[in-house]
């Protein structure tokens, strides 16, 4: 990541800005770029925990089921 922001405030500086300016665009874009992803991803870790726990009933409740069909 730092290597990342590092190529991006060298862009930046190629372009035109100081590296004061550099920094500041850099930290904003580290603030409202990749935050919120940061942020969403213990959301998107619930969704997808609540997802295959449904998925996971409803595949042994058609276990259960075949094994109930071929039981009697």
């Amino acid at each position: 990541m730092n290597c990342i922001m590092f190529i991006f405030s060298d862009l930046l500086q190629l372009t035109g800005c100081d590296p004061w300016q550099a920094q500041c665009i850099e930290t904003l874009t580290l603030l409202f770029v990749f935050a919120p992803i940061v942020a969403g991803l213990p959301l998107a870790l619930v969704e997808w925990d609540k997802f295959k726990r449904a998925d996971n009933a409803r595949i042994r409740a058609a276990k259960r089921r075949r094994m109930e069909r071929t039981a009697h």
